[in-house]
């Protein structure tokens, strides 16, 4: 059963107008939580920045690839973040990709194998011109004109190989490509 209101006050027990009963808390605490919801709806910056293949790792500490060909021994045989243009992929799985600066040589980037003998990752085969950062080991390795024919024909280009080339190669643990 409902009553009249008595003496000029609205249905409900009594409160104060400022509906805080005197806690001055009461009225800061629903602003904290919008500001707290508004803040979880932004997402990291790194994470809009790059599309990542392969092991998670941020972008701190990259070298550009100009500086890793000019002096590669000082980075052959290590652990290293570089980074540069995507010059050229495979087109047949994504399983390597070539990185490079300003002139033609390149450094090329392997997906590495699981024990069965698939690839861990691949990248697509669309990415080439996008900036990207990878992280792995760097070697040096001769080609044959066999080997070099065979990249050649997988990145879909002229497998016009005369002669053994040097290079440098990436085995990958993982790959940030710049997102467009």
């Amino acid at each position: 059963m409902i009553l009249p209101p008595a003496a000029g006050r609205p249905y409900g027990p009594p409160v104060d107008q400022d509906h805080t009963n005197g806690n001055p808390m009461r009225r800061l605490l629903p602003h904290l939580i919008i500001l707290t919801l508004l803040g979880a709806c932004q997402a990291p910056e790194s994470s809009s920045q790059y599309e990542t293949y392969g092991e998670s790792f941020t972008d701190e500490g990259a070298v550009f690839v100009q500086a890793v060909l000019a002096e590669p021994a000082l980075y052959v045989g290590k652990s290293v973040k570089i980074e540069g243009t995507v010059a050229a992929v495979c087109q047949m799985a994504g399983c390597w990709l070539t990185i490079r600066g300003d002139g033609q040589d390149h450094v090329r980037i392997l997906a590495p194998h699981n024990e069965d003998g698939s690839y861990r990752f691949t990248v697509p085969r669309d990415i080439s011109g996008r900036q990207a950062i990878v992280y792995g080991t760097l070697t040096e390795e001769t080609l044959t004109a066999e080997a070099a024919r065979h990249l050649a024909e997988d990145a879909g280009q002229d497998a016009d190989v005369r002669a053994a080339e040097r290079e440098f190669r990436l085995t990958a643990r993982g790959v940030l490509v710049a997102s467009i």
